[in-house]
């Protein structure tokens, strides 16, 4: 057959094609080519023994040192609230002014392998709950009401008139 631009002489019986399947986007198959793979490369291993016990050392040390840094709540005396108090005084004695902050950053997840909130772990690291470390200050206020708030991961104690 001769088109517009010559004649292309005979090809020769090539076939039936066959049925067709779906079309959609050419996906190549990127196993006959692994230089060509490309995504993240999973580690040779999950964790090694090491890895664990310096996460957990870690865990377990920063448990204690906010523990310690906590244990006033559970142990105030006259010297840990007499400043703020009168300077609460000084104030005017406004309602609910912050008289001790406390920030602590909460690990992903706690020694004992549990995850916890703030809240949760404030009182996982005092070993009582809120309520009863706020009743046990109130204990030494006379005249004066105790409270509590979070701001993010700061533990705020407020103090107000007794009306």
């Amino acid at each position: 057959m001769d088109g517009p631009t010559g004649g292309t002489g005979y090809t020769g019986y090539t076939g039936a094609t066959g049925p067709t399947g779906a079309t959609g986007p050419y996906m190549p198959d990127l196993s006959m080519f692994p230089s060509a793979a490309t995504g993240p490369v999973e580690p040779p291993h999950i964790a090694t023994l090491e890895e664990l016990m310096a996460s957990h050392e870690a865990t377990v040390n920063k448990e204690a040192a906010d523990r310690a840094t906590l244990w006033v709540l559970l142990n105030e005396s006259r010297e840990t609230l007499r400043t703020p108090l009168f300077q609460w005084a000084a104030a005017g004695f406004p309602a609910i002014w912050v008289v001790q902050t406390f920030t602590l950053d909460v690990p992903p997840t706690c020694s004992d392998g549990i995850s916890r909130n703030i809240y949760e772990y404030f009182e996982y690291c005092l070993g009582t709950d809120m309520g009863r470390m706020i009743a046990n200050i109130q204990s030494k206020l006379t005249g004066i009401q105790i409270s509590y708030s979070f701001q993010g991961n700061t533990l705020r104690l407020h103090v107000s008139k007794f009306d």
